[in-house]
């Protein structure tokens, strides 16, 4: 049976822990603090999967420590996940590790030197953008792929969604502040947090030819607070490898929530949704009018479980390519860095390798 250790008793943690346990797969959360593992088991779990099931293993660090798993899922704060994750390489080291989104908190040295270590491992590591292995997504790309659209000419990406949707799912924080979510350079604020937009539009570029991103012209909207400061609204203007610019809108003030993707193209356009009771993909033609549609039903514990199920894929056939490798979670870095960069200067900013995954 694959063994299972998510290091994190939040929000994430919970959402994958029982994503696991949907596989049959024995799980561990392993959290710091006790009180955390209580929530875990009478509050957050019960709540939103109707009973705690009994098969978890709720532990503190000391007791497993020494204990290896197949997988190791990094599920703490952003500023904490490449010291829990290096920890984890030195000791015990997984077949596969998957660090929650985003991968750290804007620091270029601490991620070079993670990339170093990571590529010296015989670990396995990914980032967990689970919007790429969401029906949605596929579904997407298929039609996107269809020659008789002709040429890309445009592409966006937006993930806009206040701090109600966010602390609906943490219920047990009073504010944004109670975290690292009102904290940009703790990997919180809108640049990171909603960073799946980013990721998407990176995602989507790859797959339909136009390569990687180049320069970033960004205008950022800062909130500063009594302890700190978060970005409440991010727009990017991203050049690619072929020449096209592609935009991203990321933001914390957006309510009700929009989530969707939009390629366009010379006969037409598809567009990506993700809504709380359904996702979808339409093709509209040039005109704007709707060709076909594509509604997918869901819950909220089904965004996880194409990722989920691509972890039990690369167990099982670890040679197989990742749209997961941490490779694809460097890009999103690399962006956000160069765009606070642009916004800092008022000026393009050239995005900067932080290390290449062979």
């Amino acid at each position: 049976m694959t063994t299972v250790k998510v290091i994190g008793a939040g929000s994430i943690g919970n959402h994958l822990a029982h994503g696991c346990r949907s596989k049959g797969w024995d799980v561990t959360i392993v959290d710091l603090r006790p009180e955390a593992l209580e929530r875990t088991r009478d509050t957050i779990y019960p709540s939103r999967y109707s009973v705690w099931d009994e098969a978890i293993m709720l532990a503190t660090p000391d007791e497993v420590a020494g204990k290896v798993f197949d997988i190791v899922i990094v599920g703490t704060p952003p500023a904490t996940h490449l010291g829990v994750a290096t920890a984890e390489l030195r000791a015990t080291p997984p077949q596969l590790m998957l660090i929650e989104k985003p991968l750290s908190h804007p620091d270029d040295v601490a991620i070079r030197d993670f990339v170093h270590l990571a590529q010296e491992s015989a670990t396995r590591v990914l980032v967990g953008y689970n919007q790429r292995h969401k029906p949605n997504t596929h579904k997407f790309l298929e039609v996107a792929k269809d020659p008789a659209l002709g040429k890309l000419v445009g592409l966006s990406s937006h993930m806009l969604e206040s701090w109600d949707g966010i602390l609906k799912a943490h219920f047990w924080m009073n504010s944004e502040k109670d975290s690292y979510l009102a904290f940009t350079d703790q990997g919180g604020g809108a640049l990171l947090e909603h960073s799946h937009a980013l990721n998407l539009m990176l995602h989507f570029a790859k797959e339909l030819g136009q390569g990687n991103a180049v320069k970033v012209d960004a205008t950022i909207d800062w909130v500063n607070h009594e302890s700190g400061r978060y970005d409440r609204d991010t727009k990017l203007n991203v050049t690619l490898d072929s020449g096209l610019v592609a935009e991203v809108r990321q933001d914390l003030h957006t309510w009700p929530a929009k989530k969707e993707a939009v390629a366009t193209f010379e006969n037409g356009s598809v567009v990506w949704t993700m809504g709380d009771s359904s996702d979808s993909v339409t093709l509209l033609a040039t005109d704007g009018t709707q060709k076909n549609h594509w509604d997918l039903p869901k819950k909220r514990p089904d965004d996880f479980l194409g990722e989920i199920t691509h972890l039990g894929d690369l167990v099982e056939k670890p040679e197989q390519p990742s749209s997961l490798d941490l490779e694809s979670g460097l890009r999103v870095m690399e962006v956000a860095l160069a765009a606070m960069e642009s916004s800092a200067v008022g000026v393009t900013a050239s995005v900067s390798r932080l290390g290449v995954i062979d």
